[in-house]
């Protein structure tokens, strides 16, 4: 009766030992939660580079910030290039986890969820910053004066979905929108548009990288505005893993506090 009692203990510890054993072997090969994230097929330097590929090499600060986020949180990040509108889209339906780069607009909140703090975005938490400006033809009477427009006789044309269509709507201003900065400044050249309102690292880059075509046309100073740009996350992601979407937040925040941002950036400015 004691040997079997005594069997019985042995099985019964044996078992609960490889039960044990596997489930922390099934914890340590359980992947990594995987998040869908798109962002635009045009390059915007030194944010993102290139066109519908990744140079994992130097893909751009924003892809090394969330490569860099990875570590930390045990999450692996799937990046898809699509155009802006499109991935709007497809945050509002759910079908993807999060868009960059997002400016804040309280018209996009039904549309997917910001970093905040007391009911406005955290700006803490933003990936970046960057400025809208005028470009116009050499030689044109048209200006921004940091308030409104001079001599504009005809439409500004800004690329459809982004934050400044709406902003300049609310100055009154006839807005043409177009789908690319190449679009946007082949009508500049032609007369076809008074001007362009568009981010100046997307811009400079084709006109430096086309002078031949555009080498006319000019940036005007101060910037229309400057704005923080955040990671925006569908509101399924968020309700479904609120502690985890502000853990990224704020490891973005924490990346640019803790200097690693500056180490980033610098190999990105060292080489433009």
């Amino acid at each position: 009766m004691k040997l079997n009692i005594y069997k019985f203990c042995v099985f019964f510890i044996f078992g609960i030992s490889i039960g044990v054993n596997a489930l922390a072997d099934k914890a340590l090969s359980a992947p990594s939660k995987i998040i869908t994230l798109v962002y635009e097929e045009k390059p915007n330097p030194p944010f993102y580079l290139d066109q519908k590929t990744i140079n994992w090499n130097k893909p751009g600060i924003t892809l090394d910030v969330l490569k860099s986020l990875e570590k930390n949180l045990d999450v692996k990040f799937k990046f898809k290039r699509l155009p802006w509108a499109r991935g709007l889209e497809l945050l509002k339906n759910n079908l993807i986890d999060g868009v960059f780069h997002a400016s804040f607009k309280k018209s996009r909140l039904n549309i997917g969820v910001y970093p905040m703090k007391n009911d406005e975005p955290d700006t803490n938490r933003r990936l970046m910053s960057q400025a809208y400006f005028l470009y116009k033809r050499k030689g044109s009477p048209l200006n921004w004066d940091g308030k409104s427009f001079d001599h504009l006789n005809g439409s500004i044309g800004a690329i459809i979905g982004y934050a400044i269509v709406e902003d300049l709507k609310h100055m009154n201003i006839d807005v043409e929108k177009v789908a690319t900065q190449w679009s946007n400044l082949s009508k500049l050249m032609l007369g076809r548009l008074d001007g362009v309102a568009g981010l100046e690292s997307m811009n400079d880059i084709v006109i430096k990288t086309n002078p031949e075509k555009f080498g006319s046309i000019v940036k005007t100073y101060p910037p229309i505005m400057r704005k923080p740009y955040y990671l925006m996350l569908s509101h399924n992601f968020v309700n479904e893993n609120t502690e985890l979407a502000e853990a990224i937040w704020d490891g973005i925040r924490n990346i640019r506090l803790s200097g690693e941002y500056e180490q980033i950036t610098r190999k990105y400015l060292d080489s433009m």
